[in-house]
């Protein structure tokens, strides 16, 4: 079979797909048949006309194994990603009942969150979906896209603005900053004294700097920062027995007055508000799970009067 042009033009069809995701898989022709539960003939034939049609040989021999050529290799991500669409196209509609089900939903969120707003989550999560089990991990935003797509991570809570568009998000709310210092700090706090004066900070996940640090850049403004710490408890009791500044959320500083002593002041320059959104694949919006688990979550988030009916979801621009 040689490969037509024009209007009689040989397309790929979904058997090729399937075939080539089994080869790169296995590696071998009467495995592949296996996992396609064909025979092994069906398969030689295929690639014979897979060859023909890409004018490369795809796959070669290499001991008692096939290897991928280099024009087979440019053909794997999008293999790879045909299949996952035509595998999600074969199942059945997914159906979820908290009460029975039993899995592990993996959720990226800060510190924030997890000291604020998880408690609650918790106490809902656990009561109506008493077989299941939530993790929170810490991902870079550079990895979040990739760890959503395969499922790895089933939704990430944070600042993000901009993200691949095959990703959806909801807004959770706005927040502002505030500067927290020790408790009997005696200034007033003014922009010459917050630039002079020594700072805390609790950068990004995989960053070097937070929020704050790029606010004040572009107002052509520089922080003294002595001091990074991973999360905003640590930071505060730093403030509360160092004398340090920490510029956090003011929800975060209002939860965190509980634990430890220290002032909080209105910010001497106009940082603007920060927004905080929860982030998934665009291959789970309709599933049942995900759509419950981003309920709770959007109803326990720690801002203020936020909810599940206050939120818009939209595809990251």
């Amino acid at each position: 079979m040689k490969r037509a042009d024009g209007a009689g033009l040989v397309k790929v069809d979904i058997h090729m797909v399937q075939t080539l995701k089994a080869l790169f898989d296995t590696g071998q022709v009467s495995k592949a048949a296996a996992a396609l539960k064909v025979s092994q003939p069906t398969v030689s034939q295929t690639l014979r006309r897979m060859r023909e049609y890409f004018g490369d040989p795809l796959f070669v021999r290499a001991g008692n194994a096939l290897r991928p050529t280099p024009r087979a290799i440019e053909l794997q991500s999008s293999v790879d990603r045909i299949s996952r669409e035509v595998a999600l196209m074969s199942q059945r509609p997914p159906t979820f009942d908290p009460l029975t089900a039993a899995r592990d939903f993996v959720v990226s969120m800060t510190d924030i969150a997890e000291l604020l707003g998880l408690s609650r989550a918790i106490a809902e999560f656990t009561s109506e979906a008493p077989h299941c089990t939530m993790r929170s991990v810490r991902v870079k935003a550079d990895e979040v896209h990739s760890l959503l797509e395969d499922g790895r991570l089933d939704l990430a809570l944070g600042t993000y603005s901009t993200m691949n568009q095959t990703l959806r998000q909801s807004k959770l709310g706005d927040y502002d900053l505030v500067c927290c210092t020790a408790a009997h700090w005696p200034h007033t706090l003014t922009a010459d004294i917050y630039l002079g004066s020594k700072h805390v900070v609790v950068p990004r996940f995989g960053e070097a700097e937070d929020y704050a640090a790029g606010a004040l850049k572009q107002l052509g403004m520089v922080r003294k920062v002595v001091l990074r710490l991973p999360n905003h408890v640590a930071a505060l009791a730093a403030v509360a027995e160092s004398g340090l500044m920490a510029t956090v959320p003011r929800h975060v500083a209002a939860g965190l007055a509980k634990l430890f002593s220290f002032q909080v002041h209105d910010l001497p320059m106009d940082l603007g508000r920060v927004t905080s959104y929860m982030v998934w694949h665009e291959r789970f919006h309709h599933d049942p799970s995900h759509q419950w688990l981003r309920a709770i979550l959007a109803r326990n988030y720690p801002l203020p009067g936020r909810g599940i009916e206050h939120i818009e979801d939209m595809r990251i621009a």
